[in-house]
């Protein structure tokens, strides 16, 4: 009983065109196996080789395709590749299916090595019963060293692109990443890349970051121009530089982009730091520089004060004298009045340029903060009186200690109090309030590095009133010698200067600003003596 025709098999019968002759379809036959390159074969049932083509034989080392009939691939092969070819006929015609593309490796009597892709089909009788195979075989040799060749150079650019450190990663048009290498896949806290791949920045990043990380890619994708090292911060205090560069297919269409990124954090942060520290060592040389000419204004001060002090105390007994003496001219004693007047201001210069001078050395002491504010406020109470000018106590119940030079502190303070009040020639309001602080970090508020230690508790003292204020551009001149907003003959402009001075030698700062209201704030900060 004869087998129906497999799928995929050849069916008896007509096989060619209407109108072709069976001596035509066998001339086209021949001169497809004399010609064609490919290794055509045709076996009975038992695999023996009932015909072979031209290309076969030689491949065989025959000299006629004739030299193989009968034989079989044992006679050609060595045994394990045979056997391999013969089991593989023997599920054809058992499956009844094509055996289709298979890739082989062969070696051939020369010893090269080859690689073929052969299909086998089965041969039906007329009445569709099955005697033999037949199969084509093709050297596609060339094309396995390419495909071997492109298989070790994409290992290689894979083994690079996932041992390097910096992030790289490629995107289609539609933004999706459809390649990154391990370090963008650790960077984004995933397992693999396939965790990644399809998705967009969308889903990975906040919306504002993915927004500009898109309009990078889209402008990469539409005018094809790079963007190279383009500084970017995915997280917070983290830094990328990203050279992003179009991908173009081989018609130079672009299909996406490829890009890679540095983590710049620890070198941005690097120079942050060396910015700052240059910032800090410039201000550093400008305080000596400063503390150097504070030294020879000083030595200057000292030494015109001590020469000038001497014919002003002759000039001041002059002057007494002469007021005790009787003067025809009525105007003489108002003429006297006046000089008595001008050596008094000149002997209140003196006295600050003294002050100004005076040796640093300090008699340190625990001391009450409070109670040396109240002092203060009684030494210029006169002067506040008349000028009507109302004091609001505002001082901290149970301050601590602080060690300091009382006599010093009293003076600094005298001195603000009586600026406030030439600041209110028509009256006004003056506030002072201290209280504590605890330091949170390094350097706040203070400028010494003991007393700005966290945790170090700070006393802090406001001095304000309700002046005009000081002009804005002149705020930073304030502590400089002779500068003064007053008019002449009003103040030397060594007040502040002498304040600052001391407070300098106590470690702590002093700060001078306009209020929001109107007025001045004068803010001292000193280290508590007992920390809590």
């Amino acid at each position: 009983m004869s087998s129906p025709t497999p799928a995929g098999a050849s069916s008896p019968g007509p096989c060619l065109a209407e109108g072709i002759q069976p001596e035509s379809e066998r001339v086209f036959l021949h001169a497809i196996l004399e010609s064609s390159p490919d290794l055509i074969y045709f076996k009975d049932s038992q695999s023996r080789f009932l015909r072979i083509n031209r290309a076969l034989a030689s491949h065989f080392g025959l000299k006629e395709p004739s030299e193989a009939v009968g034989k079989t691939d044992f006679d050609f092969h060595p045994r394990e590749k045979a056997e391999i070819m013969r089991q593989d006929e023997i599920r054809i015609v058992e499956s009844g299916t094509p055996m289709v593309d298979k890739i082989e490796r062969e070696e051939r009597a020369d010893g090269k090595t080859v690689w073929v892709i052969t299909s086998k089909a089965l041969i039906f009788d007329q009445e569709g019963r099955i005697v033999g195979t037949f199969g084509i075989s093709r050297d596609v040799t060339m094309f396995k060293e390419m495909e071997d060749a492109l298989g070790r150079e994409r290992n290689l650019l894979r083994h690079v692109i996932d041992n390097v450190p910096d992030y790289i990663f490629a995107k289609d048009t539609e933004g999706r990443y459809i390649l990154n290498n391990q370090a963008h896949v650790q960077f984004l806290k995933k397992k693999s890349p396939d965790d990644i791949f399809g998705k967009t920045s969308f889903d990975l990043y906040p919306p504002a970051v993915a927004e500009g990380f898109h309009a990078d890619d889209l402008e990469v994708m539409e005018t094809g121009q790079p963007i190279l090292n383009r500084i970017e911060s995915p997280a917070p205090q983290r830094w990328l530089s990203t050279t992003k560069v179009p991908l173009f297919d081989p018609s130079g269409t672009v299909e996406g982009l490829v890009a890679i990124s540095r983590d710049i954090t620890e070198q941005k942060n690097s120079r942050e730091a060396l910015e700052k520290t240059v910032e800090e060592l410039r201000s550093l040389q400008l305080q000596l520089v400063e503390a150097e000419k504070m030294k020879m204004v000083g030595r200057l001060a000292a030494g015109v004060a001590h020469e000038v002090k001497n014919p002003l105390a002759i000039i001041g007994m002059g002057l007494e004298y002469l007021k005790s003496q009787p003067f025809e001219d009525s105007n003489i004693p108002q003429v006297l009045e006046e000089i008595a007047g001008a050596v008094q201001r000149a002997d209140s210069v003196v006295r600050e340029l003294l002050d100004f001078s005076a040796s640093q050395k300090m008699n340190l002491a625990p001391a009450d903060v409070n109670r040396i504010v109240r002092n203060a406020l009684v030494l210029v109470r006169s002067e506040l009186t008349v000028r009507k000018i109302v004091v609001v106590n505002a001082l901290a119940s149970e301050l601590p200690l602080v060690r300091l030079d009382a006599m010093k502190i009293e003076q600094a303070l005298v001195n603000l109090f009586s600026n406030a009040a030439q600041a209110m020639e028509e009256g006004g309001e003056l506030t002072v309030r201290t209280s504590t602080r605890q330091v949170t970090g390094i350097g706040e508020n203070v400028s010494q590095s003991d007393a700005g230690r966290p945790g170090a508790l700070l006393v802090i003292i406001e001095v304000m009133d309700t002046g005009p204020g000081v002009p804005e551009a002149m705020l930073g001149k304030v502590f400089d010698p002779f500068f003064t907003t007053k008019p002449t003959g009003k103040g030397t402009g060594l007040g502040l200067t002498v304040t600052k001075t001391i407070i300098d030698l106590h470690g702590g700062t002093i700060e001078i600003g306009n209020r929001p209201e109107g007025g001045t704030c004068v803010t001292l900060v000193l280290k508590a003596d007992n920390p809590s």
